[in-house]
């Protein structure tokens, strides 16, 4: 199963032994994509499925709390009074509730490993600037380059609004594609893209170098945008 629905835990037959099943198979997929580093749109699905299941459960609890209770003895130990639920879920609460006690922990297990997969590709580049840092960097040009390959995916960025972790977005646009040899260095192919971009005369240019070969749209540039926004932030 490639994707699971937002909606999965009430679409089709609500039985526990068949969410299990949908809900493995889910996860058996997304974990040998993992494997593979491709993190991306996986790593966000999974947070939001996680998130999701979370405030479902809170609420099913905050439902149950609000229903009234029988006073039934007293606890002389904690100096408090029992109270018995005089509530009962119906067959389908409860068995959303076991579904959720179960995807919950599973979610969040395999949210960890994606993130920390994640963690270790930030962890392994560099980004430093091509040439002369002009004082406008709201916008110019991204290179990602695999030294294994010596491939560097050019593209055009810009810098937009805050996101809601207080940190800057970058949006890219794909424009070109170059290889890396002794007659073609990045300060070369900065050049070539003002010739060829007459609307960025100077423009800001920065280089996110990866040692291994990760997929790049779906791993690499996510990591490399996030990199840069901090490296921007930070001048």
């Amino acid at each position: 199963m490639t994707k699971l629905s937002s909606q999965w835990l009430t679409d089709g037959i609500l039985d526990f032994e068949y969410k299990k099943y949908v809900l493995l198979a889910y996860l058996q997929h997304v974990r040998e994509e993992f494997n593979k580093h491709v993190l991306f749109p996986h790593l966000v699905q999974v947070r939001e499925h996680y998130d999701s299941s979370v405030t479902l459960k809170e609420s099913q609890i905050s439902m149950r709390a609000q229903f009234p209770k029988d006073l039934t003895g007293v606890d002389p130990a904690q100096l408090r009074w029992i109270y018995q639920n005089t509530h009962q879920d119906g067959a389908h609460l409860e068995e959303i509730g076991d579904i959720l006690e179960f995807a919950i922990p599973q979610f969040s297990q395999l949210m960890q490993e994606g993130q920390s997969r994640y963690d270790e590709v930030k962890a392994s580049l560099k980004i430093m600037p091509i040439g002369i840092v002009p004082l406008r960097t709201e916008e110019g040009y991204l290179f990602v380059y695999r030294q294994s390959s010596r491939e560097a995916t050019i593209y055009r960025y810009q810098v937009t609004l805050f996101d809601a972790r207080r940190e800057r977005i970058i949006q890219t646009q794909r424009i070109d594609s170059m290889r890396k040899n002794l007659s073609t260095t990045f300060e070369n192919m900065k050049v070539e893209l003002t010739r060829r971009y007459t609307q960025l005369p100077n423009p800001a240019t920065y280089m996110v170098e990866s040692p291994r070969e990760y997929p790049v749209n779906e791993t690499l540039l996510p990591a490399a945008k996030h990199l840069m926004a901090k490296y921007l932030s930070k001048e």
